[in-house]
Parts: structure tokens; C-alpha cells; sequence
């Protein structure tokens, strides 16, 4: 088969969406690849998205806009209008790079697969940006390594497996790829980015529901993992990691949790880490009376940048001065402390947030136990 006998379905879902699915649209309208379905689900929005829509009707092959129960509704009313071999769902928050569909019918096309999927730009509201990682699909017995808005699937995947289960509200597209994967459906994987994902979506908004319903999806399929017993773990710890997250996020615990651990008020912090825990706290300890001070971190490419206007140093720089110091490197606790106290810099203080997450897990038994 060449390329252009496949045809491609895109399907777009959208509420209130007035201010971003212009770009959403011209980015599906204007692929390289012209053999293509686009389809988009309104559901009823009250803030001008038809008259956006309206500007490229001709361009749409289907619009449907009625009320209706959710996104994960509307991916499905979606795909059931879908007429292509291959499906793509692209929100009207995104937006796919130009040759992205052609990209992915080329890899169909040379490939035993019956998904392919790529990367994706994150894009902050601040500006910034940040690529989606790499990670091996055997991880999703516990989180979503697929990113989502880059993900094409065959039509006949989603008729012998069924589609989005409208029982999750933020996590529908984690238990589908999950359940695919333990289906031994044949994924693909192109290592480009395919798709831009403007972060703070309703997942985003709604993270307590999320971190829920994705300890539910693992829950739901662990049985069918051949290590089970050491999956639970995984399971449990990355629930507990993700609940530290969302608590130093957002109720502004983690200066709390300092000075429980310290047993004295703290003024400046050092932060081992310039990572996304690093982030986290940087973002928990704003505003409070904690001020971050450096930066540490063992990756050279770092150096001498800043994050938040604060700058990063190497771990030998912190070698000769006084400080508290927080390791924020998830699952690194304990190395990093073997590190710092090779160092020899006895006025070094630390703690690693798995310490803090004991801490905060213990003041919440008590809690309950009031």
C-alpha cells in the first residue's frame, strides 16, 4: 500500500475552545499530507468556537456541536464519525507539526505496527517549554509514557478493543493505552516531535482526580502484569510521590515539613536538583519564608544556568559553605546523602523528600486518628 491510499480521520474535541482551536485547525488543514478526514466535536460551547469553526467549514468534513457528557464522550462520538483507516485525536489546545500525518502514514506504511505515536512539546504559560521524555512502554503498568496528542491508531484497533471508557474523566486515555498494551496491540514509536501540548488542561486543573484515577487504572489491569508483586510497589510508590507533589503544590506544605524535619525555623534553603522535582519545590516554597538560594546539581550542562533567576552549581561548589540543603531528585535520596557526606562538609545540613513525604504520611495517620 503507498502512502496516500490510507486515509487519515482527525478528530478534534472542543469546549469554549474560542481563543486556541484556530491554530488547532490550521495545523490539521495545513499537513503535507492531504488525504485526510477532519472531524470536530463542539460540545456546545457558549463563548463564539462555532464561528472560529465556521471560518473553515469547508476545510471540515464533519461538525457536530450538541451538548454532551464530557471529553472522553466526545473523543468517541469522534471516532464512531470516523470513515479513515487511521485515527488521530488532536485537542483544540494543541497542534500537530506540519508533516506530522504524512510522517506517521510513512511509518505505517514500513512498519508491522497498529499505533504509532511521537513526542510532544510541552508548552508552559509563561512560555517556556519542555520535550515529553522517553520512556520504555513497560511503564505503563504504572504511568502514561504515551503522549497522547501524538497518538494515531487504526480504525480496526478501536473495533476490537473498544474505545475511551467514559467511567474515568481525566484518565481515559491512560487505561486505553494501557489496555492496548496488555492486548499486545504493536505500538510504534517516532523519536520527533509530532504534536505541541499547551500545559494546564482540565487533567491539569483537576490533578487530585487524576493521581486517583490513574492509581485506579493500574489497580484495574496489575493482574495481568508478569511481575506483579513488585508492580504494587511501583504502584504504591509512584501514588505516594504523586500526592507529595500535588500537597507541596498546593497547600504550601513543604516549608512546614522543613522546619518539622530541621526542628528550627529555616530562612534559606539549597536545592539539590534542577529538575521537575527541583521545579516543584521551587513552586511550593514560593511566597514563603523559605528563599532558595542555589541550585545544585550533578548534571555539567547546568552549570552555571539559572532556574528562576537562581543559579546552578556543581556539587563541589557547596563543598566549603554552611546551609539546609533539600534533595529533590525522585528516588535519589539516598544516593545523594552518600554523595554530600563524601564531600566531608560537616555544616551541611540535608533531608530528601522521601524523609518529607514520611513525615507528611505520618502527620496525616494522626490526623485521621483525631
Amino acid at each position: 500500500m503507498i502512502d496516500k491510499d490510507y486515509k487519515v480521520s482527525i478528530i478534534t474535541v472542543v469546549y469554549n475552545g474560542a481563543k486556541t482551536i484556530e491554530q488547532t485547525i490550521q495545523s490539521v488543514i495545513g499537513q503535507t499530507y492531504k488525504n485526510i478526514e477532519y472531524i470536530i466535536i463542539d460540545g456546545l460551547s457558549v463563548d463564539g468556537t462555532q464561528k472560529v469553526v465556521e471560518k473553515y467549514i469547508d476545510s471540515i468534513d464533519c461538525f457536530i456541536s450538541e451538548k454532551d457528557d464530557g471529553l472522553y464522550y466526545a473523543m468517541n462520538k469522534g471516532i464512531q464519525h470516523a470513515t479513515g483507516e487511521i485515527i488521530g485525536i488532536i485537542n483544540s489546545d494543541d497542534w500537530y507539526a506540519k508533516d506530522t500525518v504524512e510522517r506517521i502514514v510513512s511509518f505505517f506504511v514500513h512498519n508491522p505496527v497498529d499505533l504509532v505515536h511521537g513526542r510532544t512539546l510541552i508548552i508552559y504559560q509563561d512560555g517556556s517549554d519542555r520535550m515529553s521524555p522517553i520512556q520504555p512502554l513497560e511503564m505503563l503498568w504504572h504511568e502514561m509514557v504515551v503522549s497522547h496528542p501524538s497518538v494515531f491508531v487504526k480504525k480496526e484497533v478501536y473495533e476490537k478493543y473498544g474505545l475511551f471508557n467514559t467511567d474515568y474523566k481525566v484518565a481515559a486515555d491512560y487505561e486505553l493505552m494501557l489496555k492496548f498494551y496488555c492486548k499486545h496491540v504493536r505500538f510504534g514509536f517516532i523519536n520527533d516531535v509530532l504534536a505541541y501540548f499547551r500545559y494546564g488542561g482540565y487533567s491539569h486543573r483537576n490533578r487530585s482526580q487524576m493521581i486517583e484515577e490513574h492509581k485506579n487504572v493500574c489497580m484495574n489491569y496489575v493482574d495481568l502484569c508478569p511481575t506483579k508483586n513488585e508492580m504494587l510497589e511501583k504502584i504504591k510508590g509512584r501514588y505516594k510521590s504523586q500526592r507529595f507533589s500535588m500537597a507541596i503544590r498546593e497547600r504550601k506544605i513543604l516549608s512546614e515539613l522543613l522546619h518539622a524535619y530541621f526542628h528550627e525555623m529555616i530562612s534559606e534553603l539549597i536545592i539539590f536538583g534542577a529538575g521537575t522535582w527541583g521545579n516543584v519545590c521551587y513552586e511550593g516554597l514560593k511566597n514563603s519564608t523559605i528563599r532558595i538560594t542555589l541550585f545544585v546539581d550533578n548534571n555539567p550542562s547546568k552549570w552555571n544556568q539559572e532556574v528562576y533567576g537562581i543559579k546552578v552549581v556543581s556539587p563541589e561548589e557547596i563543598s566549603d559553605i554552611e546551609g539546609y540543603v533539600l534533595i529533590a531528585i525522585r528516588d535519589k535520596g539516598e544516593e545523594i546523602q552518600q554523595q554530600l557526606e563524601s564531600i566531608g562538609n560537616k555544616r551541611l545540613k540535608y533531608v530528601s523528600l522521601g524523609e518529607l513525604a514520611d513525615i507528611l504520611e505520618n502527620m496525616e495517620e494522626t490526623n485521621r486518628g483525631c
